[in-house]
């Protein structure tokens, strides 16, 4: 997966561009060659109540798929890096269908699958 991280302005500190390539890969590693590559954008755009938000765009392509484009806006990069970054393999998820390539050993119920299974416990 090839990971392109670009700034608004067009510099980036080492630490913030590596934080960001570390925090892709632990999110969508997972997923392994179904994601072709990731191009993240990070920007601080003037808020309407006149203070300095953080931004952070994420575009996945994806093999045989269409493309996926998520934004987190922060007060911080770290922060929005880490919203975008879960957003991003949430959508990729369920874009691949749950399976993202993998084989799912037989009688294995998916998390979600048990999410929705669950009933409110009655005091």
């Amino acid at each position: 997966m090839k990971i392109k991280v670009r700034g608004g302005d067009g510099s980036l500190s080492g630490t913030l561009h590596r934080n960001v390539v570390r925090r892709v890969l632990l999110a969508l590693s997972r997923f392994g060659p179904q994601v072709e590559s990731v191009t993240v954008s990070l920007t601080e755009p003037v808020n309407a109540l006149g203070g300095v938000d953080q931004r952070c765009r994420m575009r996945a392509l994806l093999r045989q798929r269409d493309d996926i484009l998520v934004e987190a806006i922060n007060g911080g990069f770290e922060s929005a890096v880490a919203r975008a970054a879960a957003q991003l393999a949430s959508r990729v998820d369920v874009a691949l269908d749950g399976h993202a390539g993998h084989a799912v050993p037989s009688g294995a119920v998916r998390r979600s699958a048990l999410r929705k299974a669950r009933r409110p416990r009655s005091r």
